[in-house]
């Protein structure tokens, strides 16, 4: 019998998946508030009645350290995620997209190019994308002529025994996810378990920029991509070249202005060709691509006002490129954060912002910082809307939501925060 742990989005679809596969999954979920489980199930608690089963599916939100988990594997238990099961009856070729910044928006810009070029019959995205089409969900639609796109995160990639795509990329890997992880070694790992089945017929798409990734064990065929040197795509400042010399895209190409999306748009781009575009069916599809919600997303265009949601921003590396992407503006940060991602923020925030709005959390804590480095353009926020009304009295025209750190001390998610911030616009500036 086949059990899953977590009853979220990933644990409906894969339940969905094992009935139309002919079993019965066994459903254990903490939440005591769940309910209507179709299914045999445990509610509130995870006992010892899942070391009763022949194989464990735990959601990415379950750690690996949960006591339940250590007892099956001491009884020799397999235990997998969503992705990994569901990628055993996914038809068709996969994509695998990771990184800790610009997963998604490079999943979905991937999507775009290769759906607007009208090549393949069938074009699927999801996975770990907001708010998530689970691998699980898609299997009952592939066939073999399929391309899926999938964004995966360290939390899917921690349990894969044979999940294999076609095409692997990794944008980038900075520390994060630090509280689950036991240091960054670890989660380096983690991410680099997508190469790890790969084989010699098999492409891996790799940043030659980032150190974190200049000595990475697989079988597949590497493609590098860089903003600094030459490699089989790279930006040469102004436009970005492939390893033909031809011009893939020009940064005006792309939704946002500067260079925040660039290597986004070059991952995106080498899947296109190693999947048979032409240059001009890859510029295309980044020319009709709009961006991803909650990402450098306008709420506000005109000529004299830019108000922008960018409620993904999580982590400091994110936060330093959105200001380069969007300086001179009034920016609200906060959120959850540790105290070591304070000061790339502050760094970031003294180079580029003109005003700062603080709000949650880490607010006393940004608060002190900003006091040591002599920073004295802020103010404290009481509400979303108490702080977009702030900005607004500021009397700048350029205003950015990208708070730095996670939702998790006022919202359940980054979507929520970058919803309340929409709302709160609408409702100050009006429209």
């Amino acid at each position: 019998m086949i059990g899953i742990i977590g009853y979220g989005r990933s644990g409906k679809a894969v339940a969905r998946l094992i009935e139309s596969l002919g079993n019965t999954p066994f459903i254990s979920e903490i939440n005591e508030t769940i309910s209507d489980i179709p299914y045999p199930n445990e509610v509130g608690c995870h006992s010892e009645e899942l070391l009763k089963m022949d194989l464990l599916i735990a959601s990415p939100g379950v750690a690996l350290g949960t006591p339940i988990l250590k007892k099956a594997r001491e009884k020799g238990i397999s235990i997998i995620g969503e992705l990994e099961f569901a990628s055993r009856y996914l038809k068709g070729k996969m994509v695998a997209i990771t990184g800790t910044n610009g997963k998604t928006t490079t999943a979905v810009l991937t999507s775009k190019i290769l759906s607007e070029s009208n090549r393949f019959k069938r074009v699927l995205l999801g996975g770990n994308i907001y708010p998530g089409v689970p691998l699980s969900e898609l299997v009952p639609m592939s066939n073999e002529s399929t391309i899926t796109v999938v964004e995966v995160s360290s939390f899917q990639l921690e349990r894969i025994v044979d999940f294999r795509p076609n095409i692997s990329a990794i944008i980038n890997i900075n520390p994060d996810h630090l509280d689950r992880y036991k240091d960054f070694k670890d989660y380096r790992s983690a991410k680099l378990n997508i190469l790890k089945n790969q084989t010699d017929s098999d492409y891996s798409i790799l940043n030659l920029d980032d150190e974190n990734l200049s000595s990475v064990n697989t079988r597949s065929k590497i493609f590098y991509f860089s903003m600094k040197e030459k490699a089989d795509i790279y930006y040469n400042g102004k436009y970005v070249i492939g390893s033909d010399g031809m011009v893939a895209f020009s940064i005006d190409d792309l939704f946002f202005p500067g260079n925040i999306f660039i290597e986004d748009g070059m991952v995106a781009s080498l899947v296109g060709k190693l999947l048979g575009l032409s240059w001009e069916e890859i510029k295309n599809g980044i020319r009709l691509f709009k961006g991803v919600e909650h990402r450098m997303e306008y709420v506000i265009k005109q000529e004299d006002l830019y108000v922008i949601n960018n409620s993904m921003c999580t982590n400091p590396i994110a936060f330093s490129k959105s200001l380069e992407a969007f300086p001179h503006c009034c920016v609200i940060v906060g959120g959850r954060m540790k105290v070591d991602s304070v000061v790339p923020i502050i760094e970031a925030i003294c180079e580029r912002a003109t005003c700062v709005i603080l709000l949650g959390e880490s607010s006393s804590l940004i608060e002190r910082n900003l006091t040591k480095a002599g920073f004295e353009r802020y103010k404290i926020a009481s509400s979303m809307v108490d702080a977009v009304r702030i900005a607004k009295d500021s009397g700048n025209n350029k205003v950015m939501l990208s708070p730095g750190g996670s939702s998790f001390d006022l919202y359940k998610n980054f979507a929520e925060r970058g919803n309340d911030f929409k709302k709160s616009v609408r409702a100050v500036y009006g429209g």
